[in-house]
């Protein structure tokens, strides 16, 4: 998805935000949002959300000295979603359609994010979100439909804590569809995006096979990533990618067997997707080709 001018305010309030987050004083603060602003005039016209996203957070950990601002940020989330694991896990089994109580439970839990627009100012707010999903459509025929047939799925993460609830939908998939999973984490630090540290930290190591997408933008800009990781996009038979950054970086693409699962955080993507703000929504790819 490419960059609309509505996403120019959005990105000057979220460096504010984590110039401050990361400690900046105000003569900092400042000259992050003038470094914003003269990246967004220079920006291809087709540039990608997170690819500004990404530019914006190195300058932040270069000017603060710290490699990862949202480390304890993390560290809360990763171990709050860790105490409700069992709960979740065991509503998921217990429900008649397992397969969609996991897909809603993992699409709600995209609300643990720290990123431009978040739709969560407290604990209290964020569960309420996550046991009582707001669903737009949900593609669950057209996603069974490809579980049934692939054999390999890459699982493309968003962000720390959300990832407990991908554990638990990666291991449905596993034990009712047999798939080969792999999951792929962001290669370093940016916002409170999961990383390999964040992974273990969950026990993801021990469901599924870890890679990074070698790139710290807040999604999988594809050609920003490792080859180690576009061998898996193109090799797996199916791509779940989690969260509105890889859907900015991934829509369109020539990925035929991708499906997005995200809540929809702003206006701009939901105009894209023609759904309502704030909603849960697992779509299919329409590749531009």
């Amino acid at each position: 998805m490419r960059t609309y001018l509505d996403c120019y305010s959005c990105f000057l309030r979220h460096g504010l935000e984590a110039a401050r987050i990361a400690g900046l004083n105000e003569e900092n603060q400042k000259k992050v949002l003038n470094e914003i602003m003269e990246v967004l005039q220079k920006m291809p016209v087709d540039a990608k959300p997170p690819q500004l996203a990404q530019i914006i957070h190195r300058r932040i950990r270069e000017l603060s000295g710290n490699p990862d601002p949202y480390w304890s940020i993390k560290e809360q989330q990763n171990l709050f979603m860790l105490s409700l694991e069992k709960d979740l896990c065991r509503e998921v089994y217990a429900s008649d359609e397992p397969l969609l109580e996991a897909v809603k439970l993992a699409g709600a839990c995209n609300s643990i994010d720290m990123g431009p627009v978040r739709k969560w100012r407290s604990r209290e707010e964020l569960l309420r979100q996550i046991y009582n999903p707001g669903l737009d459509r949900l593609e669950l025929d057209e996603l069974k439909d490809s579980l049934r047939v692939a054999k390999k799925l890459l699982y493309v993460t968003d962000n720390a804590g959300e990832i407990v609830c991908d554990k638990v939908l990666l291991g449905l998939l596993m034990e009712h569809y047999g798939l080969e999973c792999t999951v792929a984490v962001r290669s370093g630090p940016i916002l409170n995006d999961a990383t390999v540290k964040d992974a273990e930290k969950v026990g993801m190591n021990k469901v599924a096979k870890i890679i990074t997408t070698g790139c710290d933008a807040p999604g999988a800009v594809l050609p920003a990533c490792t080859q180690d990781f576009l061998d898996n996009f193109e090799s797996s038979d199916l791509v779940i990618a989690k969260g509105q950054g890889n859907y900015e970086a991934l829509e369109g693409c020539e990925k035929e067997e991708l499906f997005f699962l995200l809540q929809v955080k702003c206006g701009v993507v939901a105009r894209d997707l023609g759904v309502e703000e704030g909603k849960i929504t697992l779509r299919e790819n329409r590749p531009h080709g």
